[in-house]
């Protein structure tokens, strides 16, 4: 039994990384090709640097295709088997359907812990190092890290703790460059700062301010102070804190901040969820695989088996946005809508292995 279960992990490996190469190619195409129309003549941000940040994105989209190619590739690889009758010779050898489905879903469980691997401790730095490297070349000068960020704006040196949304941020840092004198001017230190949308100026809150001048300081404290043309929109959407950008540990750190401030985290905790249960759907595609492959699609081709793949890949993808969407707009708990679509594909695919004889 152990020589057929290595025979079943070849073939059906073999088939995922071939599957995950070319769907991840794919989409790394489109992205570069979408990514074009952000090359400027008047930055150093040109075609081979566009090519670079889609390098660099790539551990984002092997990680995002994953669960698809192993759904895909499972129908290839059994299917072969189905298709030249192997499977059919490892039944009549006393090894079950349920052995079969057991021997997948043990490498499932491999490929779970890999794609968890993968979605904690790779994607988010290469993306993290992808957005700095396209930020620098298109002279924007944004620059994200653990400790907050630090963003270039004429004049301003700014740095900033947090960033709630693009209209909020907290403990703000502006250093006011003066280049004649060939240092810093102004400091002003901010608990927060509010954008007003209408009339696109900053409001910062409980304001601590340094002039210098020469060899004097003046130090004055407002509890409000306007601050007009301090931080363009466009600039601060790049930097906004993205749940895709952090591992399970900094979305959890963040998590307790936002509710320790009263501020809504749902959104947060929806992707903390998903950073577990993302790798599990592997083993969800691999149960969907088993009954189509041992049922109607027994006698199918790899053009028909492909599209099957694709259109359930499709669909789970549509089911989990509609459910994550809808989940936060009605109050569903983050982890129910992170749990539902697995939950359900998994109900179908176990129904329909059931009557599989």
């Amino acid at each position: 039994m152990k020589l057929l279960e290595r025979y079943l992990w070849k073939n059906i490996l073999g088939s995922i990384l071939v599957t995950w190469i070319s769907l991840s190619l794919l989409f790394g195409l489109f992205d570069f090709l979408s990514e074009l129309g952000d090359v400027k003549a008047d930055t150093r941000y040109g075609t081979w640097q566009a090519l670079i940040y889609i390098l660099y994105k790539l551990p984002r989209t092997l990680y995002t295709n994953f669960s698809y190619a192993v759904l895909i590739g499972s129908l290839m690889g059994l299917g072969n088997l189905a298709a030249n009758s192997e499977i059919t010779a490892m039944r009549a050898a006393g090894y079950s359907i349920g052995q079969i489905v057991g021997t997948t879903l043990k490498l499932g469980l491999v490929l779970a812990l890999l794609a968890f691997g993968m979605g904690e401790w790779v994607a988010p730095r290469a993306e993290t190092r992808a957005e700095n490297f396209k930020l620098n070349r298109l002279q924007q000068e944004v620059a994200l890290s653990e400790d907050g960020a630090w963003i270039k704006n004429g004049s301003h040196l700014i740095h900033i703790d947090r960033i709630s949304s693009p209209l909020a941020m907290e403990g703000v840092s502006i250093y006011t460059v003066d280049e004649q004198a060939g240092g810093i001017s102004r400091i002003l230190r901010a608990r927060s700062a509010y954008r007003s949308q209408p009339q696109g100026r900053w409001l910062l809150i409980d304001v601590q301010e340094q002039r210098l001048e020469g060899n004097d300081a003046k130090l004055n404290s407002y509890p409000q102070l306007g601050e007009a043309g301090l931080l363009p929109i466009r600039i601060l959407n790049i930097a906004t804190v993205t749940p895709e950008q952090l591992d399970a540990r900094a979305l959890a750190e963040f998590i307790r901040h936002q509710q320790e401030n009263s501020l809504s985290s749902e959104r947060f905790e929806l992707e903390y969820w998903k950073h577990f249960t993302t790798p599990l759907s592997t083993l969800v595609m691999l149960i969907l695989a088993a009954p189509l492959v041992f049922g109607f699609q027994r006698h199918a081709g790899a053009g028909q088996r492909i599209f099957i793949g694709i259109l359930i890949g499709i669909t789970y993808l549509m089911l989990d946005s509609i459910i994550s969407r809808t989940g936060m707009l009605y109050g569903l708990p983050p982890l129910l809508s992170a749990l539902l679509p697995m939950l359900l594909f998994s109900a179908a695919g176990l129904l329909m292995l059931r009557r599989v004889r």
